[in-house]
């Protein structure tokens, strides 16, 4: 068209698939939104460290000293007793049943002025494995795993939340361009019509020199090229505000250069398959981000409930522990009590930690222990209470579902009828463009020739230029209609070939 070529040495092309790119690059919108990502992600770190194992190191060192009231505890009185402490810890919470799995191993190492005490100093390493595991209530979901379930549905439906911003801006763009196009092609009319009312006011003007048309015929042709200049002044303004409109979509901040820059559109128009509105609307309901991320909210909702109905149940949990110890230290002679009997220690007790330890290893003193705890609460009316809340959230979460897929398949069917709609005025206002172009050059013919006359020339330019507004007018509307059918069925992306990663 002429006023691409007009533009076309004069600023840079941009095509409809580039202006959406620079937008998802630098929108500040988007950007904003991907913070909704990068929290979701963190919160699902966060669930996920609930499952992660512990490792604890305790050191204690102890100084005792009591009074003592028998020769037998401590010589002069007293008793002193030095203790030396040493632990190493690993506690997991498992993904399983609710089990939880620790391990202790702790070393002591004990002097004291006991007289009495055949061991001095002995070592008392202590290796304890303890299994939690609830047996009903929690059994299928605690708070941790449903945590984690949670957070992850709730990521996914951040990732869609981020998909619907990028196709909504991607959608806002193509608009934005649309709009543009529109405005750059009322500006190219309205120079048109600039052009046939200065072509007019000639030919009047050498009519009248002639003397084939009275003075005042001047005046109506001068009348005709400033209302026409004016029309021009005014589209050049909105094309100018178009463009700004454009680039505030494209911008990532005030200073952008975009600001400054010129461009040129490259599409005039963009093909769109035409397909049945019910074919699309089946496809809005499947691909539409939003239903996407409304359905995994959803699921949240429905661990939240999972893990309210645990908590009506009895609590009965179970742990099971081993526990293994040792015991060495340096042999303390104690003579013999009676004859026969002596108090010096075992050999198998006399030793440092390398002994101690064998004996831990080998399991030679072992403690197991199983404790079953029931809690049978007379009334639970907290947890009721809990559950029904989260069960109104829930059906409130489903509703909201299907709100959404009937205003879904509304927007579709609507965008529907208005392409189809925008499809058959553009070809009228095509074809009465055309007729008035053709008549006011015939008129104009005429009128040159001193056949007609300026009242005459006057309707014609007013029905060219009210025809070249409706043409105008209706490609925007196929254009904006296209544009809202491809959000409104979910093939904006997919047209422009936009991965959303």
């Amino acid at each position: 068209m002429t006023w691409l070529f007009l533009l076309a040495f004069a600023a840079e092309p941009l095509a409809l698939r580039d202006a959406i790119t620079m937008a998802l690059q630098k929108n500040p919108e988007l950007v904003a939104e991907r913070t909704g990502q990068e929290g979701a992600a963190a919160a699902l770190l966060n669930a996920q460290g609930a499952f992660d194992p512990i490792l604890g190191l305790r050191f204690t060192q102890r100084s005792a000293t009591t009074p003592a009231t028998s020769i037998l505890q401590g010589v002069n009185g007293r008793l002193d007793e030095r203790n030396s402490t040493q632990a190493t810890t690993f506690r997991q919470r498992l993904p399983w049943l609710g089990a939880t799995f620790e391990n202790v191993l702790e070393n002591n190492r004990i002097s004291t002025t006991n007289p009495f005490t055949s061991l001095n100093p002995y070592y008392a390493p202590v290796w304890r494995t303890t299994l939690s595991i609830p047996i009903w209530r929690y059994r299928k979901d605690d708070q941790f795993r449903s945590a984690l379930r949670v957070r992850r549905a709730n990521q996914q439906a951040a990732d869609r939340d981020f998909e619907a911003k990028v196709l909504d801006i991607a959608a806002r763009v193509e608009a934005a361009y649309w709009s543009w196009v529109a405005a750059l092609e009322a500006e190219a009319a309205a120079n048109d019509s600039v052009k046939y009312a200065r072509e007019a006011l000639d030919s009047t003007a050498r009519l009248v020199r002639a003397g084939e048309q009275a003075d005042n015929e001047l005046a109506g042709a001068r009348g005709q090229l400033r209302r026409a200049e004016e029309q021009a002044a005014q589209t050049s303004g909105a094309a100018r505000e178009a463009a700004q409109q454009l680039k505030s979509l494209l911008a990532s901040g005030g200073s952008d250069a975009i600001w400054d820059q010129e461009w040129r559109p490259v599409e005039t128009q963009l093909a769109l398959e035409a397909k049945s509105g019910s074919e699309l609307a089946e496809r809005a309901l499947r691909l539409r981000p939003e239903l996407a991320a409304a359905s995994q909210r959803l699921t949240a909702e429905k661990e939240n409930t999972k893990f309210a109905a645990e908590g009506r149940k009895p609590a009965v949990d179970l742990s099971i522990s081993r526990t293994a110890q040792g015991l060495a230290g340096r042999a303390v002679p104690q003579g013999e009590l009676f004859p026969g009997f002596s108090l010096d220690p075992p050999p198998q007790l006399v030793g440092s930690y390398g002994r101690a330890y064998s004996q831990v290893w080998r399991n030679n003193y072992p403690t197991y222990e199983a404790t079953l705890t029931i809690e049978l609460p007379l009334r639970n009316r907290e947890a009721e209470g809990r559950f029904g809340q989260q069960k109104a959230i829930e059906r409130r979460a489903e509703a909201q579902i299907r709100q959404l897929e009937v205003q879904t398949a509304l927007e579709v069917r609507r965008a529907w009828e208005n392409y189809t709609a925008a499809q058959a005025r553009i070809r009228a206002a095509a074809d009465s463009q055309a007729a008035s172009r053709e008549r006011l050059e015939s008129e104009l013919r005429l009128y040159s020739e001193g056949q007609s006359n300026n009242l005459n020339l006057n309707v014609r330019q007013s029905e060219l230029t009210e025809s070249q507004q409706l043409l105008v007018n209706s490609r925007r509307a196929l254009n904006l209609a296209a544009a809202e059918l491809r959000r409104a069925a979910a093939l904006t992306l997919e047209t422009f070939s936009i991965k959303v990663e």
